[in-house]
């Protein structure tokens, strides 16, 4: 695989890695169970002994706690996703809860290789997105895919670079 990713920084193949940043998810962890005690602490007091006012406290501690364990769930998920480049191939390697999956993209399975307009407001300085969109007959594929059903190659400052990547992954692929 080391190889691989060689051949990637010598071309205009994009050099995917994401992860979830420990700092991010040890403060997720933290914003949870603050969400989690907080409400607990200070309105606990409403909820016992019960009252009329019990069932106004339980839906704000109840919502307050599920908010909580959203938070908590994503600062353990230890999200990652990692591209790799066979020949005439891409793997993408994904790892959530402790598992890892592999996603092979291929000419069977991809029916284009496109260059967006980023509609994320926090992609101001990279607005140009490059996309690789799979085939409709693999609808298991659009699912494991990430968000709007296309998996994500990166953003990038520039139009014209934008291009050429999207023509080196087109390359690649043999499209």
């Amino acid at each position: 695989m080391a190889h691989d990713d060689i051949d990637a920084l010598d071309s205009d193949l994009p050099l995917v890695r994401r992860a979830f940043p420990w700092p991010v998810r040890v403060g997720c962890v933290a914003a949870g169970a603050f969400a989690i005690v907080m409400p607990l602490w200070e309105l606990g007091r409403g909820l016992w002994p019960p009252s009329i006012a019990t069932p106004v406290f339980a839906v704000i501690v109840g919502g307050a706690g599920y908010v909580g364990v959203q938070f908590i769930r994503a600062g353990l998920s230890s999200w990652g996703d990692t591209w790799t480049y066979a020949p005439h191939t891409i793997v993408v390697q994904r790892r959530a809860w402790g598992r890892s999956t592999s996603t092979r993209l291929s000419t069977t399975n991809v029916a284009a290789v496109e260059v967006r307009r980023s509609q994320d407001s926090d992609h101001d300085e990279a607005p140009w997105q490059v996309v690789i969109v799979p085939r409709p007959t693999f609808s298991g594929l659009a699912a494991t895919a990430g968000p709007g059903g296309v998996f994500d190659a990166g953003c990038y400052g520039s139009q014209a670079y934008a291009e050429r990547v999207r023509r080196a992954l087109h390359e690649h692929l043999g499209l």
